[in-house]
């Protein structure tokens, strides 16, 4: 009994010892980090799984006072970065040292969909980014622009259809949805609109058991114990769907102006260099998460806060309404000349950007810039560029809860520190489809505000609570708005 005592004593005494080493990583780095519990470091406070709060609390607390702060995921030491000068050296003027944006290893035989854009690394991410990169230029954007205002012509009818089926509720609708052209409009149960709510809605685990995975999955990987990641579950569906479309397409020889034909091009053109069926259907799985919850996101949040905010609804629906009047129908270049929307549009992002930060990794030791301190971020160490926390800084944008478009007129623009917005990133690794998505939400909004008016319900939230448990900043219980046709 003594015995088994002095083992547990000595066990004790071994992990306080080593937690209290690994929590004191930052300080020998001579970096300031917030005072951390004595076994659970800075996370036994962290709720969400996108680490927003943990984020808010460091960028709070040192804003102004470093460059950059330290904090930990259980034991794993990350930096947050504090100053806009460093995000910008990070983004863009030192890229070429922070190419990475994780350093989770995947199994592509067992798991295809994750050999995306998003993950890859290094030169995977340099080949497929140059392959793509074509697919996504403005005249590539204007060939879909068809497909996207038919799709919005579903949208209208569907929600005119809605709208008349809840007149005895006082026309309040859900809105967090958004169609794609699969007949997940006309047809919710359509498996393209079955797998998104599945792949959105389904968390069977916690907040904590999803960051230690995504921590300490290298480790993992070498336990007997095998783990399943969750996109696996959807891998013979998009496989199945890519297989059969290409088929189809090539044999019937199909134009369909999509996103789709796009990447059969590309696999046509470079018959040695093309993608495989295998890289198809990870882009086009990445693209349909893109696609699907980000602008869905997106454009319920601007009706939201239109329907907050009547006065900015209105002088929108005015601008529409006198271009759509000038032009005669909706066109791309119709699209194009709406600043107010685009203004819309960006200030809904500063407020529900869809990633709550961006994440880099240093492939070599990175000496901090600066004349004041001698910082080093160790290679394979986890940066985060706090998004969220910088669109939420009241000395860059004033009263950061309010709604105001009018932050991004041009010349309020140029004011502002080039890094202050983030919405679609920067640099280099920005996101690649932000042109589609931009184009995406503004015909979805066109539509819907040409016919119709949003309010709040009388029972409605003045504000929106965002979910804990998805990586995406989306909202956890929907948008309900009250939905009135315009004469």
């Amino acid at each position: 009994m003594g015995f088994i005592l002095i083992v547990l004593s000595a066990l004790i005494a071994w992990l306080f010892g080593y937690l209290r080493h690994c929590y004191s990583y930052w300080e020998q780095e001579g970096v300031p980090q917030l005072r951390t519990h004595f076994l659970f470091g800075n996370f036994f406070k962290l709720k969400s799984v996108h680490l927003s709060e943990l984020l808010q609390e460091n960028y709070d607390a040192f804003k102004g006072k470093c460059q950059v702060a330290g904090t930990y995921i259980y034991t794993r030491p990350i930096a947050v970065v504090t100053d806009l000068d460093l995000v910008k050296a990070i983004l863009i003027k030192d890229f070429n040292k922070f190419v990475d944006r994780i350093n989770t290893p995947f199994n592509l035989e067992k798991n295809p969909l994750a050999g995306h854009l998003f993950n890859l690394n290094g030169e995977q991410w340099r080949a497929l980014r140059t392959k793509l990169s074509p697919t996504f230029t403005s005249g590539k954007i204007k060939y879909m622009f068809s497909s996207i205002t038919s799709v919005a012509q579903q949208l209208d009818e569907t929600c005119r259809r809605e709208v008349a089926a809840s007149a005895n509720s006082g026309h309040i609708l859900e809105l967090h949805a958004f169609g794609i052209e699969c007949n997940s409009l006309r047809n919710p149960k359509a498996e393209f609109r079955v797998v998104a709510r599945k792949l959105f809605t389904d968390h069977n685990r916690g907040v904590r058991w999803s960051l230690f995975k995504v921590t300490y999955m290298k480790l993992l990987n070498k336990m007997p114990i095998r783990l399943r990641h969750p996109n696996e579950d959807f891998s013979g569906f998009f496989l199945r769907l890519i297989r059969d479309t290409v088929e189809v397409r090539e044999r019937e020889n199909i134009k369909r102006n999509d996103f789709m034909d796009l990447l059969l091009d590309l696999r046509r053109t470079e018959e040695k260099n093309g993608l495989t069926v295998e890289q198809l259907a990870a882009q086009v799985f990445v693209f349909f998460v893109a696609g699907f919850e980000t602008s869905s996101s997106n454009m319920s949040y601007a009706l939201y806060e239109l329907a907050k905010n009547p006065s900015i609804q209105s002088k929108l629906r005015a601008e529409i309404q006198s271009v759509l009047q000038k032009h005669g129908k909706l066109t791309y270049e119709a699209m194009m000349e709406m600043e107010y929307l685009d203004q819309v549009v960006n200030e809904t992002l500063r407020k529900y950007p869809a990633l709550a930060s961006l994440t880099r990794i240093p492939s070599e030791n990175y000496k901090v810039p600066s004349d004041d301190a001698n910082i080093v971020l160790e290679r394979g160490i986890s940066v985060h560029i706090p998004v969220r926390a910088i669109h939420y800084d009241p000395e860059i944008y004033p009263e950061p809860n309010e709604f105001r478009p009018e932050r991004f007129e041009a010349a309020t623009v140029q004011q502002r520190h080039p890094m202050a917005f983030l919405g679609f990133g920067d640099g280099p690794r920005n996101c690649i489809g932000l042109r589609f998505g931009r184009m995406q939400v503004k015909v979805g909004l066109i539509t819907l505000l040409s016919s119709y008016r949003f309010q709040l319900p009388a029972d409605g939230s003045s504000e929106l609570t965002i979910g804990s448990k998805n990586f995406l900043l989306i909202p956890n219980e929907g948008v309900r708005l009250r939905v009135e046709p315009i004469e």
